[in-house]
């Protein structure tokens, strides 16, 4: 049947449900509610002051508005009480649109009473209902109703919330009695014996018409089960074709006298953790199977001198190591790092490796001769942005890639990264922790590697929240600070996502600093409108110690090591998000002496007082990014959800983190025991998979 003929819907609802993908009337069982209403009584709905509910009574009063913008106010009865209920807007309509002793359900929130009231109910919607109506009926029979999204397209044909649900409702009782109720079921019959699940059809039918609240999350967890388990079969998928399928580098090498050589040019002792994971790179390298590991560590945890280790593995073996980082202040400062190092390391091994730069705006001379090294291999490592996967930029033998801070490079960028070689190994690092559900869920593909522990001497750095007005307070710290020689950050904003910066605020705040605060310091600036040559010569400046304080906005937010600067100060940090902050204060700690981070705030609501206090009480990075996740979502804790692959409607990772645990389990053991799924019992996955996920397979096969 055409949608347009369902009762609710019509001709212009019919091409609103047509461009948000609603075809058939089967569509609407992929519909999952946001939230659920408890139909009551008016005596009960007193007291629930605060809550949304649904009240199907009489009108037993209309009263007319005494003034213009006044509201229309109904009395409902249900034999249990009166309510009013107080419309405004389009008065003279209200007033003809309910007629005394007809029934109707109503939507909203309880409040308390006007005068002459025992409780009031702010509206939200309404639907006529007639009980001798058979669809009316049916739709009074359950107690609690699904609230779904609605879009700006339906709300431009009046469908308001009850509206839509009464729609689905109507979709559903008709599929019931006139179908076998189309709800194809994914999930293989063994599965759903062993875990007891419902199901699709029950599931589906009860996450949108509970008979009880209650039965909701059951439901909820079933669907959500079927979810995740057909992304944990992508990630199997992709895992053991790496594994098994495709060939990779196997890297002999003398591993006592690397690992010697690398010792001796450290001047500093690596940490348990930092030995435990180079210790998981060798093993992979050498394997001969294509390594893709993630290396998750906090700031400050020494991510790179591993990655390092790796890099030399590959070296020694004949091959050429790209690190692809997300801007080129971050490459500039990784490419002084691992220059300085390889030099050393040179010298204790009598080797000759080179450390090359290629990131945009080099000079063309300049950028031909590192093309030619590239290209002849004489460039063994070559530290680079986006550049690197350029056209143009043509590897020897690239054998080892790194990508620093991974989740700011699209899957298509990765992947071009990744065939300038044959299937080279793959280090993906991050400095912003992930809890362990949402690395799951996003990264069941790769072997995940953690670095917990900080380097040795490094003292947690405090944190305090300050208001606005104790500014002078804060400026005299860090001049004490400047006193015994440390060196300071000044941060500031930036407007929105575009990184359009407050530059007249900065730039301000800037000339105030140098001229009149720290007039007797030397105060320098950098911000995402400078040149990169410009901030790297403001930022050599910073480190050689020629300024001490560094107005600065996000554009230092990663990879900049000055182990002097032990204050950090940021202006309106109720304007940046908590993985931001921590970043930020990152910047600093990275030496011996005792470190401050200072957070300046305007003005704070409930979530901005959140992130603030979080800060305030832990440097822990996996409790920062639990916070942070619980309050911006799983789907935004990375600031861009991965394309194509994400897509939940039943899933809350926060919620279901045991689901998501079972799902892989099943889904892995699946793929081990039939990695083609060609048993019959698996029919049905492979089904779902071919008619469903194609596109999810095609993005997780390059990524």
């Amino acid at each position: 049947m055409d949608i347009k003929y369902l009762k609710g819907v019509g001709d212009k609802r019919a091409e609103a449900f047509l461009k948000l993908g609603v075809n058939r009337i089967e569509d609407f069982l992929s519909f999952v509610p946001r939230a659920y209403v408890r139909r009551t009584t008016i005596a009960e709905a007193r007291k629930n002051v605060g809550g949304n509910v649904v009240i199907f009574g009489k009108v037993t009063f209309v009263k007319h508005p005494s003034r213009p913008q006044h509201p229309v106010t109904i009395e409902l009865g249900d034999g249990t009480g009166l309510i009013e209920i107080p419309i405004f807007g389009a008065s003279e309509f209200r007033l003809k649109q309910f007629r005394l002793n007809e029934s109707y359900l109503f939507y909203g929130k309880v409040a308390d009473a006007y005068k002459g009231y025992n409780a009031r109910l702010d509206y939200r919607d309404h639907l006529k209902l007639n009980t001798f109506d058979e669809f009316d009926r049916d739709f009074l029979k359950y107690p609690v109703l699904p609230v779904y999204e609605l879009s700006g397209l339906l709300k431009a044909t009046w469908v308001k919330p009850l509206t839509l649900t009464r729609i689905v409702f109507n979709a559903f009782r008709y599929l019931l009695k006139n179908t076998q109720f189309p709800a194809e079921e994914k999930l293989p019959e063994r599965i759903l014996e062993e875990y007891s699940l419902p199901s699709r059809s029950e599931a589906i039918l009860r996450i949108n018409f509970p008979k009880t609240l209650e039965q909701v999350e059951q439901y909820r967890k079933r669907l959500a089960f079927e979810e995740l388990f057909y992304l944990q079969i992508l990630f199997a998928l992709k895992k053991r074709s790496i594994k098994e399928e495709v060939k990779g580098i196997s890297f002999n090498t003398d591993i006592k006298t690397l690992t010697s050589n690398f010792v001796k040019t450290l001047n500093f002792e690596l940490t348990g953790a930092q030995k435990k994971v180079i210790n998981e790179i060798y093993s992979d390298m050498k394997s001969g199977k294509v390594m893709n590991r993630l290396l998750q560590g906090d700031v400050g945890s020494g991510k790179t001198i591993v990655s390092l280790f790796g890099m030399l593995i590959a070296l020694q073996n004949g091959y050429q190591s790209a690190f692809m980082c997300p801007t080129e202040i971050l490459a500039e400062q990784h490419f002084s790092t691992i220059t300085n190092f390889v030099k050393r390391f040179n010298e204790v091994s009598g080797l000759d490796y080179k450390v090359t730069l290629l990131i945009g705006g080099q000079k063309k001379k300049l950028r031909q001769e590192i093309l030619a090294d590239i290209k002849s291999g004489k460039a063994g490592i070559i530290i680079g942005t986006h550049a690197l996967i350029q056209e143009t930029v043509e590897f020897a033998n690239l054998g080892f890639v790194v990508i620093d801070e991974q989740h700011k490079f699209g899957v298509m960028q990765r992947a071009k990264l990744k065939e300038k070689g044959l299937n080279p190994d793959v280090l993906v690092m991050t400095a912003t922790p992930i809890p362990r559900t949402l690395s799951i869920a996003y990264y069941g593909d790769l072997d995940v590697s953690v670095i917990d522990e900080l380097p040795a001497g490094r003292k947690p750095i405090h944190t305090y929240l300050k208001k606005d007005t104790a500014k002078n307070e804060v400026w005299s710290f860090v001049k004490e600070n400047l006193r015994k020689g440390r060196q300071a950050f000044i941060i500031y904003p930036i407007i929105d996502e575009s990184e359009k910066l407050d530059l007249k605020s900065a730039e301000e705040n800037y000339k105030n600093h140098k001229g009149n605060i720290f007039r007797e310091y030397k105060v320098g600036m950098v911000h995402g409108r400078m040149f990169w040559y410009e901030i790297e010569e403001t930022m050599n400046d910073f480190k050689a110690g020629k300024i001490d304080v560094l107005v600065a906005t996000t554009v230092i937010e990663v990879g900049i090591d000055i182990p002097n600067a032990t204050v950090m100060v940021v202006e309106e940090a109720q304007r940046f998000g908590l993985s931001q902050l921590h970043q930020l204060r990152g910047r600093v700690g990275r030496g011996a002496e005792q470190s401050h981070c200072i957070l300046i705030a305007k003005y704070i609501d409930e979530i901005s007082g959140k992130r603030l206090e979080t800060l305030c009480e832990t440097t822990d990075g996996f409790k920062i990014a639990q916070v942070d996740m619980e309050i911006r979502g799983p789907g935004e804790f990375f600031g861009t959800r991965q394309s194509g692959i994400l897509e939940f409607s039943a899933t809350d990772l926060i919620k279901d983190s045991d689901v998501l645990h079972k799902a892989k389990e099943v889904a892995f053991k699946i793929i081990d025991e039939d990695p083609h799924l060609r048993k019959p019992e698996n029919k049905i996955v492979r089904e779902v998979l071919l008619k469903e996920h194609k596109d999810s397979m095609y993005l997780m096969n390059i990524a």
